[in-house]
């Protein structure tokens, strides 16, 4: 790790922070590192390295479509060990540039600049990451459809630990928005039951994911700040998804990527939203308010369509199943790494998307 002055912090997440960092000569860099104080989740620094080596050996052209990495660091951290994880790496400071997020959640961009966004990111995305090699598969290799079983039942498990959700993820059955539902257990393994999901999944093209395509992965530069510009107008940021995923079907990042750029998943993450029906677990609700303040540029503005019809376009029609399976395992996925109104409202969703997935 460089010597440097902390800025100013950029995300303080689950379990690492980005921080903006000075150098002695003045330069500004983007460190990344695992966070100390508590347990870094069930995936956290596993998925970090997952990361410093996607981005370390990025072919061309995906690597165009990334900043480059500056400096990296690793300890060799177990999970065992009573230490503070050393693992974490730099980039380029690109100070003309702004997490798309930020933009979307201010409404600080026309609907034209919106457009040239999704058709740039669409470009990068399915001409440059995609197409990239990420090794030869091999028979050893766990599809995806493997690796959202695992997670699904591993974060059920985690989540029937806290006393408020275990009878709910043991549920049978439930009413959610005053509708019959299967609880999430239940639901998930309808889903499977037929094998139709997985067969689909794994008969997708397998490529390079970002796997975690969100508006805040990625850093645009402003019509209006074209004045002396540093750096390409779209980058790419933080690949590998919360569990580690870097490789599988292009409809994995879709997935992500329409969740926040819906204004569905800000709304989880900031808590507008209201849940409840955990006291007699029996009726349960979760409405996001999106009538609220909060949300009104996401209502104001299209972040997404254009994006879809240029999925639509390179890979075909979505898979609504498959579709709704993944959106779930986001779901319970992050519900692992949250807590109060949030986690409730994350497996909620999930509860929906099960299943919506089981048809």
């Amino acid at each position: 790790m460089t010597a440097g002055r902390v800025v100013r912090t950029l995300k303080d997440g689950y379990w690492d922070r980005t921080e903006v960092v000075e150098l002695g000569d003045g330069s500004r860099r983007v460190r990344k590192s695992a966070k100390g104080g508590g347990p870094p989740g069930p995936w956290g620094v596993a998925a970090l390295r997952k990361e410093i080596a996607y981005l370390s050996t990025l072919p061309e052209p995906a690597r165009a479509a990334f900043p480059p990495v500056l400096a990296a660091w690793d300890d060799g951290w177990e999970p065992a060990s009573a230490e503070t994880p050393q693992v974490g790496y730099e980039i380029p400071f690109y100070a003309d540039h702004t997490d798309a997020g930020a933009l979307a959640r201010k409404g600080a961009l026309a609907q034209a600049e919106i457009d040239l966004f999704q058709e740039r990111l669409a470009t990068a995305l399915f001409e440059g990451v995609h197409p990239a090699a990420i090794g030869p598969a091999t028979p050893a290799s766990e599809p995806l459809s493997a690796h959202v079983v695992s997670v699904v039942a591993e974060a059920l498990r985690a989540l029937a630990a806290d006393p408020d959700l275990e009878s709910l993820i043991d549920a049978e059955s439930i009413r959610l928005n005053g509708e019959p539902q299967a609880g999430p257990r239940a639901a998930f393994a309808r889903a499977l039951a037929d094998g139709a999901i997985v067969a689909a999944l794994d008969a997708e093209p397998q490529v390079r994911l970002h796997g975690d395509l969100l508006l805040e992965n990625v850093l645009w530069r402003r019509a209006d700040g074209e004045a002396g510009p540093v750096g390409p107008r779209l980058l790419l940021i933080d690949p590998v998804s919360v569990a580690g995923v870097e490789r599988g079907p292009p409809l994995f990042d879709l997935v992500k990527y329409e969740s926040y750029a819906t204004g569905e998943l800000p709304a989880l993450r900031f808590e507008w939203l209201d849940v409840g029906g955990f006291e007699d677990r029996a009726d349960y609700w979760s409405r996001i308010r999106w009538g609220s303040p909060e949300l009104a540029p996401f209502r104001t503005f299209d972040w997404h369509t254009r994006f879809r019809r240029a999925f639509e376009a390179r890979y075909g029609a979505v898979n609504r199943r498959a579709y709704r399976l993944i959106d779930g395992y986001f779901s319970v996925a992050m519900a692992v790494n949250t807590g109060g109104a949030q986690r409730r409202a994350r497996l909620l969703k999930a509860v929906s998307d099960f299943n919506a997935a089981a048809g």
